[in-house]
């Protein structure tokens, strides 16, 4: 069992989280096709589960442009206000950002972020601020990120599957979405629990709330809010006791 701050398995897919104190700029990344034309590398699908959001947060998800060349014309004519969706988010919320969306984590919001092991991203707009160190603005990717959005945007639906066992709950958030890099679950633990391995070479949990304990074979650990770890596909069952919340993740083998 390896605890890491930051998990960045040579597999397909990473966990982070960020904290965005200001509004990020806005983003898009590519799907496997184009990241391979133009950084010849992977795309990029995520997602996200709201660690916390203050009061009124949100993010930006989606656009309204109807056509590409609707699309073109409002970034060229820089109607962000009409061009972007902002929507309100709470403390909680799970969101599916596959390749092609555009998006933005807003101030006030912290996120645990699964995605592809992929570093490919295009800065379409970043609301014209200054970089201190250069005293310009910071250089967009219009042309590939105009290149890389899907239009029109349809939000994609999450198939929530929920189990409960005892006092615990599993929620698997991502039940045959397509295409599928990661399977991600929360585990809310209030009892002794049972798991076992899935598909994965490995399975990335972090601990998002309370504190229990990790049992396999004759390991034990003490876990709590705030740590990460890997279970390898080489330990086949597991339990977790305790009173906690968790974010777990494994990657499906796929590029």
């Amino acid at each position: 069992l390896e605890y890491l701050g930051i998990l960045k398995p040579t597999n397909s897919s990473l966990t982070k989280i960020i904290d965005a104190n200001k509004d990020l700029s806005i983003q898009v990344h590519p799907d496997n096709e184009l990241a391979e034309k133009y950084e010849g590398e992977l795309g990029k699908t995520e997602c996200w589960y709201v660690l916390k959001a203050n009061q009124n947060a949100s993010l930006i998800y989606g656009h309204s442009a109807k056509n590409h060349d609707d699309l073109v014309n409002m970034i060229s004519d820089k109607k962000w206000d009409r061009l972007l969706k902002k929507i309100p988010i709470k403390t909680g919320d799970f969101f599916y950002v596959p390749s092609g969306t555009v998006h933005a984590i807003n101030a006030g919001t912290m996120v645990l972020e699964t995605q592809q092991s992929s570093d490919t991203t295009y800065r379409l707009y970043d609301y014209d601020r200054i970089d201190p160190n250069t005293g310009n603005t910071r250089p967009l990717d219009l042309k590939k990120a105009i290149a890389s959005i899907s239009v029109p945007f349809v939000a994609p639906q999450i198939n929530k599957k929920i189990s409960n066992s005892d006092q615990s709950r599993t929620t698997e958030f991502l039940s045959g979405i397509s295409p599928a890099y990661f399977d991600i679950w929360k585990w809310e633990i209030g009892s002794l629990t049972d798991f076992h391995h899935e598909k994965g070479s490995y399975t990335l949990v972090s601990i998002v709330d309370g504190e229990g304990t990790f049992l396999s074979d004759n390991f034990k650990k003490i876990i709590k809010k705030g740590e990460h770890f890997i279970i390898p596909a080489q330990i086949k069952k597991w339990q977790l006791d305790g009173k906690l919340t968790a974010i777990a993740s494994e990657p499906l083998d796929q590029n």
